[in-house]
């Protein structure tokens, strides 16, 4: 069967953009008039947070003990050896 010729109703299910963009240009306008006229409900997201002056000396804190621990361990292990 043609798919050019294909009512709507005969596709399996949805056409992924990618196999409309490498499909013959009937395809890609059977495609196109499956498509709602109206664009997608825009979602909603909730507001940043912003974290105050005790996270971030916390995360800074831990960025440093992980950056300088280790060193201080192979300093310490390569001195001992």
């Amino acid at each position: 069967m043609d798919v050019a010729l294909a009512p709507p109703a005969a596709l399996p299910g949805p056409i992924s953009p990618e196999l409309v963009l490498v499909s013959p240009p009937e395809v890609a306008r059977l495609a196109r008039s499956l498509l709602s006229p109206e664009p997608p409900a825009a979602m909603r997201v909730a507001p940043e947070r912003e974290f105050g002056a005790v996270e971030l000396t916390a995360v800074w804190f831990f960025s440093v003990a992980a950056t300088v621990g280790p060193l201080l361990l192979y300093l310490l292990a390569s001195r001992a050896g």
